[in-house]
């Protein structure tokens, strides 16, 4: 039985901190070519460096070390000018069509800049994901879908593999994986939004139809995005791309090169059938992931500004807003039509 919790796996093993530091003449050398050839990229002083010391240093322990030792590489000042450009755009301060653009691209998350969140379970957002496309047959072992929940308070993520992508689907997301998740974590999930896709529809005021009535069943609002907005949200977005280059493909390729169906190299789906093995499996490792992601990987920019999604959570103290009633109405602006909970039998 897989856990509800995507954080309850246990971690995985990880390799032993390496010993071998860097000498102090190299660290010594490092600092000394980066101020006097402050043009120099990263991997041009690690080439200099391995020419001359016999010492080859990764990038990010280039960057690490001159940020230790107050040295600001170009990388540095670039990722400061964009820090500062956000703050700028945050502050309602003018910023150029060409550095907007290059923000949002960046953190797709600023584009619900204006919809701020209070706390945990406000406001959910989900979506699906194709792992791999189906065919011309009917064979449910060339189906793979993910179904994905994003908190747009710190973008903390649920997902899981699925056969379909239908309503059926994602009610069984929503039942098996998404309020186990915030029962657990002692939250409310007041309010799920989705995009205009026809699995979270009924009728076209959005009211009857599975999707919808199961969250009424359960007591949670149900908002759909505007056609004036994006149809996916900034927080699903960005999730969505970390988790297509840092699950997805490496998952594709992994099984491939191991002969289990899926050819390596492949790009984002899939072109021959996923063996009920494979699937299973692929399912302990999103869940292993997904710990990782939501426990481990820090968020530059907003809102999280370096903090991983659960340390956002746990640093505003938000665990405690079981009790959190949220009251005021949506923005009419972002939503076709916002839909509240049935009222209690």
């Amino acid at each position: 039985m897989i856990p509800t919790d995507p954080t309850t796996f246990p971690e995985p093993a990880r390799e032993k901190e390496n010993d071998t530091r860097p000498p102090p003449v190299v660290v010594e050398a490092l600092v000394t070519l980066a101020r006097e050839a402050p043009e120099l990229s990263s991997e041009e002083i690690s080439a200099r460096l391995e020419r001359e010391y016999g010492v080859r240093l990764a990038k990010a322990t280039v960057t690490r070390l001159l940020y230790r030792h107050g040295v600001r590489t170009a990388a540095h000042r670039r990722s400061e000018r964009m820090r500062q450009a956000e703050a700028s755009l945050l502050a309602g301060e003018p910023v150029s069509g060409w550095i907007y653009n290059k923000l949002l691209r960046a953190n797709p998350a600023l584009k619900e800049r204006e919809r701020e969140t209070r706390g945990p379970g406000e406001r959910v957002c989900v979506a699906q994901l194709p792992v791999r496309r189906p065919g011309a047959g009917d064979d449910r072992r060339s189906r793979a879908w993910v179904h994905m929940a994003v908190d747009m308070y710190g973008g903390m993520a649920m997902a899981e593999f699925y056969r379909e992508a239908t309503a059926a689907a994602a009610v069984a997301f929503l039942r098996e994986r998404m309020v186990p998740f915030y029962e657990g974590e002692g939250v409310r999930l007041g309010c799920v939004e989705t995009n205009r896709n026809h699995v979270y529809q009924g009728d076209r005021h959005h009211e009857c139809g599975l999707y919808p009535e199961s969250l009424r069943a359960l007591g949670i609002r149900h908002e759909v995005r505007g056609r004036q907005w994006p149809e996916t949200n900034g927080f699903m977005e960005r999730f969505r791309e970390a988790f297509a280059s840092g699950f997805v493909k490496p998952l594709q390729l992994g099984l491939g090169q191991q002969g289990q169906g899926w050819p390596a190299g492949s790009g984002r789906t899939l072109e021959d059938a996923m063996p009920e093995d494979a699937f299973y499996a692929a399912r302990e490792k999103l869940a292993e992931w997904l710990r990782h992601y939501n426990g481990e990987t820090p968020l530059e920019g907003y809102p999280n500004a370096g903090l991983t999604p659960r340390a956002f959570w746990q640093g505003a103290g938000t665990l405690k807003a079981v009790k959190t009633v949220f009251s005021e109405p949506p923005d009419s602006r972002f939503l076709i039509r916002s839909h509240p909970p049935a009222s209690p039998r």
